[in-house]
């Protein structure tokens, strides 16, 4: 699938939002704002001191991680999805191949980084004691559903980036067919000159 030729002539929003690259970056970025939306209603709970306190076994770097990388995320989300619905005015092909470029370094790894929070936050609630009198149900569930969608960020951004990986070798391959196809910078617009030395003559011939 074509990065370019997939996004390009969007006339109207809901073509644009039909395109499944699109799609995947829609999902991906409405987790992230569940991700961090939990965690920031119920990942918190204050303390006797009125501290916040984490309830993935009172481990603060574990909601804090979580929070953080699900934010920025989102909002490179956002990012990448305006790039793409103006795709088509991008006409530099090298511009375009750092675009992918970034998209591919950033989807892996982001999808490493949710690969430990994924591992983290799992480990600190299977230590968590449930019977706390701060973890309700609802509480309980909303910390659940995090650790499902952190698991589910690992397998779409890792797809992403797979993607980008692909899209930018298409785009390589589109330069290079440039460069040495027909009419191109690297091509020989005419043919190659042969003379007969035998056959030859002068201007004054007669």
């Amino acid at each position: 699938m074509d990065y370019a030729r997939s996004f390009a002539h969007t006339d109207t929003v809901m073509d644009f939002l039909r395109q499944p690259k699109v799609l995947l970056k829609l999902i991906t970025t409405f987790i992230m704002m569940l991700i961090f939306s939990c965690v920031l209603d119920q990942g918190y709970a204050k303390d006797i001191r009125y501290q916040d306190l984490c309830l993935y076994n009172r481990k603060q770097g574990a909601c804090n991680f979580t929070v953080g990388i699900s934010i920025i995320a989102f909002f490179v989300g956002i990012f990448y999805l305006v790039l793409i619905y103006f795709w088509d005015r991008i006409q530099n092909p090298v511009t375009r191949k750092y675009i992918v470029f970034v998209d591919f370094v950033y989807c892996g790894f982001w999808a490493f980084l949710f690969f430990i929070d994924f591992c983290y936050i799992t480990d600190a609630w299977r230590k968590t004691d449930k019977n706390f009198e701060l973890i309700t149900s609802h509480v309980k569930s909303n910390l659940q559903f995090t650790i499902i969608c952190s698991f589910a960020s690992i397998v779409l951004l890792a797809f992403q980036s797979f993607i980008a990986f692909k899209e930018m070798n298409d785009i390589q391959n589109e330069a290079s067919g440039f460069e040495s196809g027909s009419g191109g910078f690297g091509s020989q617009p005419f043919p190659a000159h042969t003379e007969n030395a035998n056959n030859y003559q002068g201007p004054y011939a007669s």
